[in-house]
């Protein structure tokens, strides 16, 4: 099985669709409804998807991913790179990643991209699967798992490396148990650790 068709299992499980709801309402509690967003790693469109009245523009350096978003949504989406956004200075209102920059080597030239083309009063949302939780640490062990790409399993260590970038703040959500999904702000549960921030002058 190809990464799109496991990527589409999983966002089509009942699972997966609300893990999905869950991180696109945390999105949308931190971007306005007139702001022009950009979706870094928009893999098969799923984000946009779910903001069907937003601005959004999806990105992605795999042209199967692009092609499978483009079957689903009708947003724009760019095939690039994100250590060389090909998107103007200064020109989108929001930059998100989802479960993206865990999966990047580079990802203080993610970072500076991000907020070179964030607009100085822009917001950078960012979320990072949480290694300290149980959820993501059982998943880097089990054999095959998508986890097991991660380059960077330390997730505190790349919040710091955000917040070089961002004045904002972390935090957690999005528990996860046996495939169930709950309210949790503990690290141990929370599958999720969240940045919001400005561009740091």
């Amino acid at each position: 099985m190809s990464d799109v068709e496991s990527f589409i299992r999983f966002c089509e499980s009942e699972f997966g669709t609300t893990v999905m709801d869950r991180e696109a309402a945390y999105v949308k509690q931190h971007v306005g409804t007139d702001d022009r967003i950009l979706d870094v790693g928009c893999g098969i469109g799923s984000l946009e998807e779910r903001f069907p009245d937003h601005e959004m523009i999806g990105i992605d350096r795999s042209k199967a991913m692009i092609q499978a978003a483009r079957d689903r949504v009708s947003a724009p989406l760019v095939l690039g790179d994100a250590t060389a956004l090909p998107i103007a200075t200064a020109s989108v209102d929001a930059v998100v990643f989802v479960s993206t920059l865990e999966f990047i080597p580079d990802s203080d030239a993610v970072l500076a991209e991000a907020t070179r083309v964030l607009a100085s009063e822009g917001v950078l949302v960012a979320l990072v699967l949480n290694t300290r939780s149980e959820y993501v640490r059982s998943n880097l062990q089990r054999e095959g798992s998508y986890f097991q790409r991660m380059v960077h399993r330390d997730s505190e260590a790349l919040t710091d490396t955000i917040l070089e970038y961002v004045e904002g703040e972390q935090e957690f959500f999005l528990g996860i148990s046996d495939e169930q999904v709950f309210e949790s702000a503990d690290p141990s549960n929370a599958a999720i650790s969240a940045v919001v921030g400005t561009p740091t002058e």
